[in-house]
């Protein structure tokens, strides 16, 4: 984390500070220019993020943040696995740290879903959206997706190393060699959790998933700019989802990174950094508001 500039840190979310959430920092808030607060996608953590904000210029307060039931956060039950419960916990959230202008609300995969919904419940709270690869809906569905959505998990939660190979392989088009030291970390990691992401991911299908798309419908009266990135070789999230999801918003920009597949702050890190950095600047804060 020192690599990145940044501070790891607890807020209490209740009075007997048994439910805490784990979130690092960069940087301090600035009068004028929104905080750049990053959602991380499914069965991943803030750490996904530092390899993004090492390269984002330290004039400009970051915070990653650790949902329930992912990385350091702890003392949630499965009623915060709910896209609708994570919201409103991540309206506490910023109310408690006392964000008084508008944030840049930036997710990955699923991370991106859940600042589309944040969006579109607390509109005033958002003053620019960045939306990386997040699953489109059915009707954008691919082969994955379905078999995601059909109870076949391994593809995104391998359990076995021939299914570990095949997962990195099918979202990321990085290079990754996969040394025994890091697949022994995986499995460490990981293979103690597949339980608890397996529900996370069952409750995400039911409660959150078939809504999708009303949700993207909600975000085109959204008045704030958005910035949308794809990578052009998604086998997850299809690159055609990201057409919609440019038609429909109405101040939105789109980049499709080549050689990039699902993972995006794993295949293109500082291109995103520097991308969504120039967006900023395209886009002043006083201009977000109007």
């Amino acid at each position: 984390m020192h690599q990145a500039g940044v501070k790891k840190q607890f807020l209490s979310m209740n009075d007997i500070e048994t439910a805490r959430i784990c979130y690092c920092e960069k940087g301090v808030k600035v009068a004028g220019q929104p905080s750049l607060i990053f959602i991380h996608g499914f069965a991943s953590s803030k750490r996904t993020w530092l390899s993004v904000i090492k390269h984002i210029p330290h004039t400009y307060h970051c915070i990653a943040i650790d949902l329930p039931g992912h990385g350091e956060s702890i003392g949630f039950n499965e009623e915060y696995y709910i896209g609708a419960n994570v919201i409103d916990l991540l309206k506490q959230f910023f109310d408690k740290l006392h964000f008084i202008e508008p944030i840049c609300l930036i997710g990955e995969s699923m991370g991106g879903s859940i600042v589309a919904m944040f969006a579109t419940k607390y509109p005033f709270d958002v003053g620019i959206i960045c939306l990386l690869s997040p699953p489109p809906g059915e009707e954008y569905e691919t082969d994955l997706l379905q078999q995601l959505r059909s109870g076949t998990y391994h593809s995104i939660l391998p359990e076995t190393l021939k299914q570990y190979h095949a997962a990195v392989k099918s979202l990321s088009e990085k290079k990754i060699r996969l040394t025994r030291l890091l697949t022994k970390k995986y499995f460490k990691t990981h293979l103690h959790t597949v339980n608890q992401y397996q529900r996370i991911l069952q409750i995400a299908f039911e409660h959150d998933y078939p809504n999708l798309g009303e949700t993207y419908k909600q975000l085109k009266y959204h008045t704030c700019p958005a910035f949308i990135i794809w990578g052009r070789e998604d086998k997850l999230c299809h690159p055609a989802g990201a057409q919609y999801l440019a038609k429909l918003l109405s101040k939105s920009e789109l980049i499709i990174f080549d050689d990039c597949g699902h993972l995006i702050t794993v295949d293109k890190p500082e291109e995103t950094a520097d991308a969504i950095i120039n967006f900023l600047e395209r886009n002043p804060y006083y201009e977000s508001r109007l």
